[in-house]
């Protein structure tokens, strides 16, 4: 599955999802993000409308994990969840001998922290999702 099937998968994509905590694991080459997501809809009642679920997304065959530097004026020294958004890396981002590196299958995501305005990148061959048990 790529980022973008488990976006059109969800009710609400990945709007206002959170990020708990990051895992990698660099021997089984994966990166789970524990993620808290929206699950309440619009058209829910008032009380629901703002429900949440916890979740991990997982990467596989994870080649590339960067944390950028937080911006100085972001929330980046406050505890708690941060907020995120998540796209294909931009074409150009990571140098011609990286990408020489990275294997044909390979996907590149950038997923924008909005408390901390910086990415992490992630280049990886796949994406897995699931609930945590409630």
């Amino acid at each position: 599955m790529t980022l973008e099937q488990l976006q059109q998968m969800l009710p609400n994509g990945l709007h206002d999802a959170k990020i708990r905590s990051i895992t990698r694991n660099f021997e089984e080459e994966t990166l789970i993000l524990a993620v808290s997501m929206l699950v309440g809809l619009p058209e829910d009642q008032p009380a629901m409308r703002d429900r949440y679920r916890n979740a991990y997304i997982t990467f596989t065959g994870v080649k590339l994990f960067v944390v950028e530097i937080p911006e100085a004026p972001s929330a980046f020294a406050a505890p708690g969840t941060v907020s995120f958004s998540a796209d294909r890396s931009e074409a150009g981002l990571f140098s011609a001998e990286i990408e020489a590196q990275l294997a044909e299958g390979i996907d590149r995501y950038s997923l924008f922290v909005l408390d901390w305005l910086s990415c992490i990148h992630v280049a990886a061959a796949g994406v897995s999702f699931a609930w945590e048990r409630e």
